[in-house]
C-alpha cells in the first residue's frame, strides 16, 4: 500500500480533454439532419471526408404513402432525440424549447393520422389516430420492423 507521500504526487499526464460549450444554430431540414446523424450543421464537423452515400430517407420517389408517412415519423423522431440532447445541457435555451413543443406536436399528429389511415405504432396513438373508434390491434401485424411497410 502506498503511503500518503506517494499518493501526493502527480500522476502522469496522458491526455487533456477541451470541451466547447454548444451554442445554438439554425437546425438543418429534418431529412438531411437524419443523414448527417445531427440537427445542428454547427456540429457536423469534417473529421474524416467520406464519399456521398446515398440515404433511402432523401429520396421518396417510389415510396409508397404509407412508406413515406413512417419515413417522416422517424426523422422527426431522430430530431427530437437529437434536440433532447442539447436541451440536457442548454435547459434554458427559448429556441430549442419552442423547436422541441413544435417537434413533439408534428410527431404527435403523425402519429395520430398513421394510426388513422394504417395501425398504431405506440400506445398513444390507439386513441389519438381514431378517438371515436380507437383499435387495439398490437397482434395484428406484422409490424413496420417486421416489414409491415411492404
Amino acid at each position: 500500500m502506498k503511503d500518503s507521500a506517494a499518493c501526493a504526487c502527480t500522476p502522469e499526464v496522458l491526455a487533456m480533454c477541451s470541451f466547447p460549450k454548444q451554442k445554438w444554430c439554425e437546425p438543418y431540414e429534418w431529412n438531411t439532419a437524419l443523414y448527417q446523424g445531427t440537427i445542428f450543421p454547427c456540429l457536423n464537423l469534417m473529421f474524416y471526408a467520406a464519399e456521398e452515400i446515398p440515404c433511402s430517407f432523401l429520396d421518396s420517389a417510389g415510396l409508397s404513402d404509407r412508406e413515406k408517412a413512417m419515413n417522416q415519423i422517424s426523422m422527426i423522431g431522430f430530431a427530437i432525440n437529437d434536440l433532447t440532447l442539447y436541451l440536457d445541457t442548454h435547459p434554458d435555451c427559448e429556441q430549442g424549447k419552442e423547436l422541441m413543443k413544435d417537434l413533439l406536436k408534428k410527431r404527435l399528429d403523425g402519429l395520430a393520422d398513421y394510426a388513422e389511415k394504417y395501425d398504431p405504432l405506440t400506445q398513444l396513438s390507439i386513441i389519438t389516430g381514431n378517438p371515436a373508434s380507437p383499435k387495439y390491434e398490437w397482434d395484428e401485424g406484422p409490424a413496420p420492423w417486421e416489414g409491415g411497410l411492404i
